[in-house]
């Protein structure tokens, strides 16, 4: 029997093909669609934002199917949302059963299964469901698996303030408890956050290697770049801007450039969130201020281009489970910089002594590094896209069918 799945993409926004998440679901999916065991994909974008999926619509004669999430009327959505925060809040005190909670449980159930019909009938037209991200408010009557992409909140808790951090611990700890099982991509985020943070039992959990990216297209290296960038020697740096992913790093590494002559060198931020105040004012006080480009949001191919023209791309992130831009860069020839964490020394193994590593708290440590790669460009480079190819031998066929086993087992484990 081939197996219908639905993947879960409506977070508040929707999780677009070209940013975040949304690059993992994209291409999932297009593995997804190439296996014979599969049926459907069914994919649920917020309401009215269908055609920022569009682009997955035509994949594997048929077998993506995608639909907007229903909405309830504003009453019970706001009376459904304040009984899952009263009830989550119940269980995170560890209060024993008690008719007031046994209440709660019962009001919640009710209207999760008979306030939107039409959202049920959708949860219900699939097998199992996939959800990318963990911080889901959403109630399922099929089995689930969750993927836990990284912990950072719980890492870095000046983030947030405390009551969301409190609350989104209450709402990963119900959708964690309720899923089928619990997947990441990582070893290290597996054992760190799956088992450390969160101390899931063991034979709840998997580990699922990713695969290079294969959405950018060759063609797009047609895509212009900026006029003040065709001349430059830049650093990119394809990020959205929260305070993990460390630009600020950049900020200081360039400034140090500055202060020893080394004018040549730019910075390029693209990201899907606006440059936050903090970062502008530290971008404006720096003396290499106009070799800082924000560009913001950039499409695939502008993103593509930005790679082909750039000196290298750095990511100096404080924590992650892995970085595609450093996948995407060496896609298409560009040498990469990485900080050194230990998902990423995971990721870059297969570089061997060609993955250059920096300290992400020492900005001297990456211009040490920067100049270690203008002295030996070419080696340095050969030995990375030998090691990328290495990689690259793993496609996302072989991870959709890691990911598929995954999901038949959480199938099996629901069934009576």
């Amino acid at each position: 029997m081939r197996l219908k799945i639905g993947i879960w993409c409506d977070y508040g926004v929707t999780l677009q093909p070209s940013e975040g998440i949304g690059v993992f679901v994209a291409n999932l999916v297009r593995g997804l669609v190439q296996l014979p065991e599969v049926e459907e994909c069914l994919l649920i974008s917020k309401r009215q934002e269908e055609h920022l999926l569009a682009e997955l619509n035509d994949l594997g004669q048929g077998k993506v199917r995608i639909a907007g999430n229903p909405r309830v009327p504003w009453a019970i959505r706001k009376s459904l949302k304040q009984l899952r925060r009263t009830s989550r809040a119940h269980q995170f005190d560890g209060r024993q059963s008690t008719p007031f909670s046994r209440g709660l449980a019962y009001a919640q159930n009710w209207m999760e299964r008979y306030t939107n019909l039409p959202q049920r009938r959708l949860i219900d037209s699939v097998d199992v469901w996939l959800l990318p991200y963990v911080g889901l408010d959403q109630f399922f009557s099929r089995p689930t698996v969750v993927v836990v992409h990284d912990l950072v909140t719980y890492h870095f808790p000046q983030l947030t303030t405390p009551k969301r951090l409190g609350r989104f611990k209450q709402l990963v700890r119900d959708v964690t408890d309720q899923a089928t099982l619990v997947a990441c991509m990582s070893n290290f985020i597996l054992e760190n956050d799956l088992l450390k943070t969160l101390q899931l039992p063991p034979e709840k959990t998997r580990m699922v290697r990713v695969a290079i990216p294969e959405d950018i297209g060759h063609d797009a290296s047609d895509a212009p770049i900026p006029a003040s960038l065709t001349q430059a020697r830049y650093l990119l740096y394809p990020a959205a801007f929260r305070e993990y992913k460390n630009h600020s790093y950049l900020v200081d590494a360039l400034t140090c450039l500055h202060e020893r002559n080394a004018t040549q060198w730019h910075v390029v931020f693209t990201g899907i969130t606006d440059c936050p105040e903090a970062l502008q004012q530290k971008i404006a006080e720096s003396p290499a201020s106009d070799r800082i480009h924000v560009l913001g949001r950039v499409s695939r191919a502008e993103l593509a281009s930005l790679y082909r023209h750039a000196f290298a791309t750095v990511v100096p992130s404080l924590y992650e489970q892995g970085s595609f831009p450093l996948m995407e860069a060496l896609h298409f020839g560009c040498p990469i910089l990485s900080s050194d964490i230990p998902s990423l020394r995971e990721q870059l193994q297969q570089l061997g002594d060609a993955a250059l590593f920096f300290d992400p708290h020492r900005p001297e440590s990456l211009l040490d590094q920067l100049q270690a790669l203008e002295a030996n460009l070419e080696w340095v480079l050969d030995g990375q896209m030998a090691g990328f190819q290495s990689m690259r031998r793993r496609t996302w066929r072989d991870a959709a069918q890691d990911w598929l086993q995954v999901l038949e087992e959480a199938k099996s484990i629901a069934t009576p």
